[in-house]
């Protein structure tokens, strides 16, 4: 596939090239680099490009990648793959035509996919006198005036001859220096893929503009959106053999484990992390003055993102309908999975009549879909620009609720490895906007939910023993339970630990109950409990029913009962059967006897003359014994289970 080279760090800056068909594209980079881009033999038969070509120039400590697109209007697929990675856009108007309907839309598609700007080559010059050049330069001119491209240079210049060529390489190279460098640190490696082919020997081979990170050979990939695994066998750029590459380059990746029919142009190789596809993208949405007609909800369209293209429906505006020349923020239903993060761009095309409409930035690609009644809300969602990562990531950790997220689910949703949110995630816990949950990895959760959170809970205790005299406490999971919506259930005990450590409420044998107490109790209740727990000790295996107790005792039967509610689950009395109620002091006393017995095992009768107890209580004490493991049952007959030592 290529000789091995040395590569040293250069900067890498991709041109694509613009323009209507026959003005002369290919032309003018082979005369820039020396490569005929047309590599197709129709093309070189008929003349005209039909698929993406690709070229080098290199100088100094700058690469320039030319990416030639076709300039047929039924390939503006075509040429959308191709410019889809591009730095800069070289828009090529031929002098004896002028300005075309390719001329403008192309223009169009690199406007809307966020392209700074770049230069225009006016070709075939050696065809026109001086006078309708300069016609032909006024023309161009006004047709860019209100975009980015107001200003760019415009050269004259002539593929046959070699007129201008310098002084439009001496351009191309000026503007790629003040590109700012593509990003590596932070990101995995990205490249959408624009060709597959196979080769004898290699295998499958795919190529495309690098738009993140580095990748080595021998490294793990995934391809989306099927989420396919692979192995990068070999690398190359223009020919040549790398270990590395990194973004802003034209790479081509020979994968192992990967078979030519399982991989195709629209894809996406990517470093594995947590990254998912999506099918409802939120996206801001501008437009084009030139539109046919107004945009509204339930409108079918083509998306076009990277050098994928799928049917898709608007699903939601914040404006409706949309007219021409005007912006807003939408929701867009994907007809076909995709993998997409904050920043990237998207074409709109309409798919009958064919033509590019509108286009977009990606806001949030796991945003749910909005109600149709609050869509106007969608025009207030955060930038994604990094400076603005900390509002970005504080409105999707507040949308969580208390479910709240993690930092591999945040850097999945955003595209990049974990350690680039440490810095905007550090903003927000200084400024104490979140704060964490001790899971693993770590929970974001907004400090204003936990806070409200407390204050509920708080009431909740209050209320729920509000008509208790004397209580163990509510059931830890139950009084969670309705506190947390179910998405947030899962970390239920983290949150009860967060309730505790703010002195919400005291934590006791599983069981909420007030802050600083092991349970819950009026002075009227304590004094009640004493006695009640005191006339059960001293009743024995004679023990009342809690009626009896409360008659006894000259107290209300609920009180009574509750008291024992209490006294049971604080293992200060035993329930046997269900029903008997005995005193664990009495039972423990009856165990350490047993213990002490002088037999190797005893019958149900000798237990019952040895303790004093009738068969209706004698069952159910010797199955708490057997719980207990101080006997084992053997047919008919207890054995009993000595301590050792």
């Amino acid at each position: 596939m290529g000789r091995t080279v040395y590569h040293k760090p250069m900067r890498h800056v991709v041109w694509g090239t613009a323009g209507h068909i026959d003005h002369g594209k290919t032309t003018l980079v082979k005369a820039l680099t020396g490569t005929d881009c047309d590599r197709l033999p129709e093309e070189r038969e008929r003349g005209i490009t039909i698929d993406l070509g690709f070229a080098q120039l290199s100088e100094d400590e700058i690469q320039l990648h030319f990416v030639d697109v076709p300039g047929h209007e039924r390939l503006v697929h075509t040429m959308i793959a191709g410019a889809s990675g591009i730095d800069l856009a070289l828009l090529v108007v031929a002098a004896d035509e002028g300005v075309m309907p390719q001329t403008r839309e192309h223009l169009d598609v690199i406007r809307l996919m966020g392209v700074p700007g770049g230069a225009v080559a006016l070709t075939k010059i050696d065809l026109m006198d001086d006078d309708l050049v300069e016609l032909v330069t006024e023309e161009i001119c006004e047709l860019l005036a209100p975009t980015a491209f107001a200003g760019a240079p415009v050269v004259p210049v002539s593929g046959q001859t070699g007129t201008g060529i310098s002084e439009l390489r001496r351009i191309l190279l000026e503007q790629a220096g003040g590109i700012r460098p593509r990003q590596v640190e932070g990101r995995p490696f990205r490249e959408p893929v624009d060709r597959v082919f196979s080769l004898t020997g290699a295998g499958t081979v795919v190529t495309g503009t690098s738009l993140w990170g580095e990748l080595e050979v021998g490294s793990d990939v995934r391809i989306f959106p099927h989420d396919t695994a692979a192995r990068v066998r070999r690398l190359h750029v223009h020919g040549d053999e790398r270990s590395v590459v990194e973004a802003g380059e034209r790479v081509a990746i020979n994968l192992a484990g990967l078979s030519r029919e399982t991989v195709s142009r629209g894809d996406q190789i990517i470093a594995p992390g947590p990254w998912e596809v999506t099918q409802l993208v939120t996206v801001g949405l501008e437009l084009l003055a030139t539109a046919p007609g107004p945009l509204d909800e339930g409108d079918e369209i083509e998306v076009h993102a990277l050098a994928a293209r799928v049917p898709a429906r608007v699903d939601r505006l914040s404006v409706r309908p949309l007219s021409p020349g005007s912006r807003a923020t939408a929701q867009i239903l994907l007809r076909q999975p995709m993998l997409l993060f904050p920043g990237d761009r998207l074409v709109l095309r309409r798919p009958s009549p064919v033509n590019t409409f509108a286009g977009g930035r990606v806001l949030d690609a796991h945003l749910r879909r909005w109600r149709r009644r609050d869509s106007v809300a969608l025009d207030r969602l955060p930038d994604v620009r990094r400076n603005a990562w900390p509002e970005l990531l504080s409105s999707w950790i507040d949308r969580q609720g208390l479910a709240g997220l993690t930092v591999p689910t945040m850097a999945g949703r955003l595209g990049v490895l974990d350690g680039a949110i440490e810095a905007p995630l550090g903003r927000l816990l200084e400024g104490g906007t979140v704060q964490t949950l001790s899971t693993q990895p770590p929970t974001f959760v907004m400090t204003g939910r936990i806070k409200d959170l407390a204050a509920e809970a708080g009431q909740e205790l209050r209320r729920r023993l509000a008509g208790e005299e004397v209580s163990a406490g509510i059931p830890a999971r139950d009084f969670v339970g309705q506190l947390l919506p179910r998405s947030a259930l899962p970390l239920a005990e983290f949150y009860l630990e967060e309730l505790r450590g703010r002195g919400t409420l005291e934590l006791s044998e599983g069981r909420v109950v007030p802050p600083g107490k092991e349970s819950h109790m009026t002075a009227a209740g304590e004094a009640l409990t004493r006695k009640v727990e005191a006339l059960y000790r001293k009743a024995g295996f004679d023990a009342p029913s809690p009626g009896e107790a409360a008659d006894h005792l000259q107290a209300r039967q609920a009180t009574v009962e509750g008291i024992c509610r209490f006294l049971t689950q604080r293992h200060r009395l035993v329930r046997l059967d269900g029903k008997f109620l005995i005193h664990r002091a009495v039972m423990d006393e009856m165990a350490r006897q047993v213990r002490d017995w002088e037999v190797e095992d005893f019958a149900v009768g000798d237990f019952k003359g040895r303790f004093d107890l009738t068969r209706k209580l004698a069952i159910p004490a010797l199955e708490w014994l057997d719980s207990e493991r101080v006997t084992v049952r053997h047919g008919n007959r207890r054995k009993i289970i000595r301590r050792k030592g």
